[in-house]
């Protein structure tokens, strides 16, 4: 990968955006027969920060399985009444990557391709110019003669609007000063922290006896300000490890609001010059807000129908009743006629973690998906169906 100043302005193929999609996508590229073509990635800076985390589960092999910081066969959840439900997910594998790691890794496979390279500057625009595309940055216009792929365009939601559902977090990588950590299981759902109706948990990740990741999360409507998230880390840490300020130091800490809203936009296919991808590209799972692996699948299958020729192929895999049953999810968080967290307590009390882990992975049959369905509280369900009846756009 040539990471000096390009002194060419045409390619075959631009990917605005070098964060995890965009990068992803380049990785891919460089792996099939597509490889030779000339490939441009631009973005303000090389992305080299441990400033995220990223999180899947498994039952198979994956691509970047060799930067997995840590693993997992064991989790936990924490009902808002202290009952923990342990977790046991075989056949299945929860995994935590570092950016810095993965970041790393990829810039080093790139390294190898020389037609494969690295703009450093803002991008201004991306646009179509006749039957190709352009990105204009504040110092240049590069040329696409295939396609553009646009992951910086922002997403169709209102930061502001308490009815558009964001997965919004505050995480911080301790290192306590003794060793307390049980690194055998992580806590994926602690729902003993929530105080009222919107779904709030903390999600506790251990690496060593003397490392985590502790994340407080919401799935709301409503940002706070990021003291409002630490003070709530703080009070979580004294009242579960018993830690004071001065028994742990904090090597991290990292902040995001993700579009928990489907996007309204018709679904794009290979035939458009631009095509948006990652969280532009409306890839995170809009009812739990995992993207890693769902980027993953759907940029290797983007390119390999990319290399046969098969255009009319969807960019993002199509499933009508699977989006019906996340905007009726997302519907019941909206309306708060049940807590957050009772709904996923009712899952996992009632669901095996394996059939659990296959349904947010969107690997179930619509009959299991329905039959799951039965094992949450009707009522706000039945609501919350109604409301999307009643409202033609389905999500405000």
């Amino acid at each position: 990968m040539n990471l000096s100043p390009s002194s060419q302005t045409e390619y075959s193929y631009i990917i605005a955006g070098g964060g995890m999609a965009g990068l992803s996508l380049a990785y891919y590229f460089s792996k099939s027969k597509l490889a030779h073509e000339k490939i441009l990635i631009i973005d303000l800076e090389e992305k080299s920060a441990n400033d995220k985390t990223w999180c899947y589960w498994s039952n198979q092999p994956e691509e970047f399985d060799s930067v997995v910081e840590k693993s997992w066969k064991n989790l936990n959840f924490f009902t808002s009444k202290s009952q923990q439900l342990p977790l046991s997910i075989s056949p299945f594998e929860y995994h935590k990557i570092r950016s810095e790691s993965w970041y790393e890794f990829v810039h080093l496979a790139l390294t190898k391709y020389p037609n494969i390279h690295y703009y450093f500057d803002k991008i201004e625009s991306v646009d179509y110019a006749g039957i190709g595309a352009v990105v204009k940055t504040s110092t240049k216009i590069f040329h696409a003669s295939k396609k553009v792929f646009d992951s910086i365009s922002p997403t169709q939601i209102d930061l502001n609007n308490p009815k558009h559902i964001k997965q919004h977090f505050l995480g911080w990588e301790i290192e306590s000063h003794f060793p307390i950590f049980k690194e055998d299981s992580a806590d994926l759902f602690d729902f003993r922290v929530a105080t009222s109706r919107e779904c709030e948990f903390m999600y506790v990740l251990p690496t060593q006896a003397k490392k985590a990741l502790f994340e407080y999360t919401f799935f709301s409507g409503k940002i706070r300000e990021k003291a409002f998230y630490r003070e709530k880390i703080k009070r979580y840490l004294f009242a579960y490890h018993g830690f004071g300020e001065d028994d742990y130091d904090i090597l991290g800490e990292e902040f995001g609001i993700i579009p928990m809203k489907p996007s309204n936009e018709p679904p794009q296919n290979l035939h458009q010059k631009i095509i948006k991808i990652g969280t532009s590209g409306d890839f995170v799972k809009s009812t739990t807000g995992y993207s890693f692996l769902r980027t993953q699948k759907i940029l290797k299958n983007m390119v390999e129908n990319l290399e046969i020729g098969q255009f009319n192929a969807f960019v993002k895999p199509q499933n009508a009743f699977k989006s019906w049953m996340d905007n009726i999810f997302l519907q019941v968080l909206i309306d708060q006629n049940i807590a957050g967290g009772s709904v996923f307590e009712s899952l996992f009390r009632n669901n095996s973690p394996e059939k659990i882990l296959r349904f947010l992975g969107e690997e179930t049959t619509w009959a299991e998906d329905l039959k799951l369905m039965t094992t949450v509280p009707t009522i706000p369900f039945v609501r919350a169906v109604f409301s999307l009846l009643i409202n033609k756009n389905q999500l405000p």
